[in-house]
């Protein structure tokens, strides 16, 4: 006998692409200022992804031996998973930078981005997994889950992409200080990447299904309300780092330079892997887990950044 298959491939899969757009504009403003701006579209098309794609049909409820539930759309097999070569992204963002020069004692350089990124494959855009547990923990119980997997490619499977930073700032510093030293930092930002609001339980066939009239067999499932994947924002990050060196010089090429670093001298929290679980009940039309849009993650933990950190270097060159 065949075992049952666990896994199966669309005849959609095909080798992934990408269309791309880039404009941008260099200006040397004066002999110690250069700006420039440029701007880029990006269409990823033929993404592969994977899904769970055996649901419960509600048709045949206590239809043929069926229970109440229905049967599975294949009732020979189980949950098994497919391969779908119809995963898209797109990315459309601006990129405004500058480098200054003071005399030489100071340098300072800044970028300043503007972007958004949509699609169904929301782990990413180079990613195969609809979900992403290390970006939003409480999906891990859903994995390979879509909200509706009667169609993966619904409207409402569509939304910004794990990664999504709108808003992202960076600026660095050096100031060669008298006595030989240098000093220096670099500033970090970016406003909050998204996550999604699910009931946390099967309450629907489909975005589309009645709430707690119909189940398809899968608890992920958008809470009633949410017209989307990725709906929510969680908090921003932000860190800066700062650098003081001085070096000394002896015999010829041989010398020594001390380094004390500061990462993350403001000790900011940036919380993230937020709980987008919000336990909704049918009972009561109302989300009931307490840890609804907190975060799981802060500074320090693992991809996430340091918390307030000091150190001490020694740097021989010869």
């Amino acid at each position: 006998s065949v075992n049952p298959p666990n896994e199966v491939a669309s005849p959609t899969l095909a080798t992934p692409f990408s269309d791309q757009v880039s404009l941008g504009y260099s200006w040397q403003v004066n002999p110690w200022l250069g700006l420039n701006i440029d701007g880029s579209h990006i269409n990823y098309k033929d993404i592969p992804f994977r899904f769970r794609g055996n649901p419960f049909d509600p048709t045949t409820a206590n239809i043929g031996g069926c229970p109440a539930t229905g049967c599975r759309r294949f009732p020979a097999f189980g949950s098994f998973r497919i391969w779908d070569g119809n995963g898209f992204a797109k990315y459309s963002g601006v990129n405004v930078g500058g480098h200054a020069r003071l005399g030489t004692k100071f340098e300072l350089q800044g970028f300043y981005t503007y972007s958004h990124t949509t699609g169904n494959v929301l782990a990413g855009a180079d990613e195969f997994r609809i979900t992403d547990a290390g970006h939003q923990g409480d999906l891990r119980t859903v994995r390979d889950q879509t909200i509706d997997p009667y169609d993966p490619n619904c409207s409402a499977c569509v939304g910004p992409l794990n990664t999504d930073q709108k808003h992202r700032v960076t600026f660095s510093t050096l100031y060669h200080a008298p006595l030989g030293m240098n000093v220096s930092g670099i500033f970090r930002y970016h406003s909050g990447t998204p996550y999604t609001e699910w009931a946390g339980a099967d309450i629907s066939c489909g975005p589309t299904g009645t709430v707690g009239q119909c189940k398809d067999g899968y608890a992920f499932d958008l809470a009633p309300g949410v017209t989307h994947v990725n709906s929510l924002r969680g908090g921003s990050f932000s860190q800066f780092d700062v650098r003081l060196a001085k070096e000394f010089k002896f015999f010829h090429n041989y010398g020594v330079e001390l380094i004390g670093e500061i990462f993350n001298l403001f000790n900011s929290k940036n919380p993230a892997n937020y709980n987008g679980n919000c336990g909704f009940s049918t009972t009561t039309n109302q989300c009931t887990v307490t840890t609804f849009n907190s975060p799981n993650t802060f500074a320090g933990d693992p991809g996430q950044g340091e918390q307030r950190l000091a150190q001490l270097g020694l740097r021989v060159t010869f």
